[in-house]
């Protein structure tokens, strides 16, 4: 459930699980474990930005590690804001199909 399908590849049911999914995500982001999982990414993408000012260049091995710990805190992010505009897009398709009855 990546993003939702064009109108015409996507049914009813789709896209109630897609709305489903949207805000279930809503709510758990909103709660104590999703607040702190969002502190914790933040603090990964931070800290990973910090390594990466300082790091040796050279070193590889640290360089991928800093930015691996970018990529996780901005997906972490990413990945939540999608499932929930993904539900939002699945409700304004059931709103305007309902509308079209």
């Amino acid at each position: 459930m990546d993003q939702v399908p064009s109108e015409s590849d996507v049914t009813g049911d789709d896209l109630l699980q897609y709305a489903a999914l949207g805000k279930e995500v809503e709510l758990f982001w909103g709660s104590r474990v999703g607040q702190y999982l969002q502190a914790r990414a933040n603090e990964y993408y931070n800290a990973g930005i910090e390594e990466l000012k300082s790091v040796d260049a050279t070193d590889y091995r640290a360089v991928l590690n800093a930015q691996n710990k970018v990529w996780i805190g901005e997906h972490v992010e990413l990945w939540i804001d999608q499932a929930v505009k993904n539900g939002l897009t699945a409700l304004q398709i059931l709103e305007e199909e309902r509308s079209d009855e």
